[in-house]
């Protein structure tokens, strides 16, 4: 640290930036062990209950778009910190809330603030580093993004023995009271803020210079569809682990935590490969590849009725090894042609994401009691096949104009 803040290159700026960017997962997954009790205390159905991981997830959906240009005209810190404070709003309501509709307010505020983390934080390191550097601090905070998935469910049952589900949301309140105080001591401003005024007219110029930018584009497009097949294996490891194949919860949680290892192996295996100069266009086709060849693997099994724990173990845990050696690259290439629009940039990458993710999600719910894995599978293949696509043909027109 120097005066109080926190040195770009240090290990406490990545951890922080990937605190940041741990928040969501940790206020979805953490939640999950007490929606029974949730629908008990409030008289409310679990279904009702369920619909607080869906508000937060809306919330988060819209936040990025709006901090995203917003921290490129004044600042990443005012609106990190103004996230942040919502974030902890919406933690405390939650942990108060007299009834199921206030906790679903809750949780959407929640979501709204929660969107400023991984947003800002690519923002920064797009800010502060360039090309390989870059690439292996998004690595970085992508390993410490994804570490929390796999201990916030154990977390939030250690949580709910203790302190019930209300001191959950509490905790959560806190970890977003930490993190507005650092930011608010320890982070110094690193955009460049823009000289002219901020209109309504400026934030859709900003949106279209992103999308009209074929390699941001369809870099965002490409990291999208990787969440989305790896929310896909998310929403369906339960019901193809726990229903199909009837795994003890306990073998359930040690599975689920070796894909989330796969996750953080991919991210540090990108830094090092990036760091030895394989191109992040190389690294994209190539994880997407092995991507699309797990998942159609998977449904090559379920056809042949070959689905076992030993089978499909192998295959999950390719696909999420390849979201997390994709990753990286996906967001370097988002944020690298357009510096000065960081965050709509960052915020669009961030939106999409989310958005995948629950439409992924989604499909996998409604297609599993008809077609089984081959309906997760199947959606996990379609995103895979589909982001190969984009990555060629965004490779080629990069290549094209060199």
């Amino acid at each position: 640290m120097r005066d109080g803040t926190l040195a770009p290159a240090s290990i406490l700026f990545a951890i922080f930036l990937g605190g940041l960017a741990a928040l969501p997962p940790i206020s979805i997954d953490m939640a999950l062990p007490a929606l029974g009790e949730i629908g008990d205390t409030l008289h409310a159905t679990r279904s009702a209950a369920g619909f607080t991981l869906s508000l937060f997830m809306a919330g988060f959906v819209i936040g990025p778009l709006v901090y995203g240009p917003l921290s490129d005209a004044y600042g990443r810190k005012p609106l990190l910190f103004l996230g942040l404070v919502i974030f902890t709003v919406g933690g405390v309501l939650a942990a108060c809330a007299p009834s199921i509709c206030v906790l679903l307010l809750a949780r959407f505020v929640q979501g709204l603030g929660a969107g400023s983390g991984m947003t800002i934080a690519l923002a920064i390191v797009r800010d502060l580093f360039e090309g390989e550097a870059m690439q292996r601090r998004i690595g970085s905070i992508t390993v410490v993004a994804n570490v929390a998935p796999i201990v916030a469910p154990s977390l939030g049952v250690a949580l709910l023995a203790v302190i019930h589900w209300r001191g959950i949301y509490g905790v959560m309140a806190g970890c977003g009271l930490v993190a507005a105080l650092v930011t608010w001591r320890g982070l110094r401003e690193s955009a460049r803020i823009a000289t002219t005024r901020f209109s309504m007219t400026k934030l859709v110029h900003n949106y279209a210079t992103v999308l009209r930018h074929r390699d941001a584009a369809g870099a965002i497009v490409i990291n999208g569809l990787g969440f989305g097949w790896m929310f896909a294996y998310v929403a369906g490891s339960p019901l193809v682990l726990l229903g199909t194949l009837h795994v003890r919860p306990l073998v359930y949680a040690a599975m689920f935590a070796t894909t989330g290892a796969g996750i953080v192996a991919g991210a540090a295996l990108n830094g090092v490969l990036a760091r030895r100069g394989v191109s992040s266009g190389r690294l994209l086709f190539v994880a997407i590849a092995f991507a699309a060849i797990s998942s159609v693997g998977l449904i090559a099994l379920a056809s042949l009725r070959c689905i076992t724990l030993c089978t499909a173990m192998p295959l999950f845990l390719v696909s999420s090894f390849c979201f997390g050696l994709a990753a990286p690259s996906a967001a370097r290439r988002a944020l690298d042609p357009l510096p000065e629009l960081a965050g709509a940039a960052g915020g669009l990458l961030t939106s999409v994401q989310m958005l995948s993710g629950a439409v992924t999600s989604s499909l996998v719910a409604v297609l599993f009691p008809r077609f089984g894995v081959i309906g997760m599978s199947g959606v996990m293949a379609v995103c895979a096949i589909s982001a190969m696509i984009v990555t060629r043909i965004s490779c080629r027109r990069s290549s094209a104009r060199r």
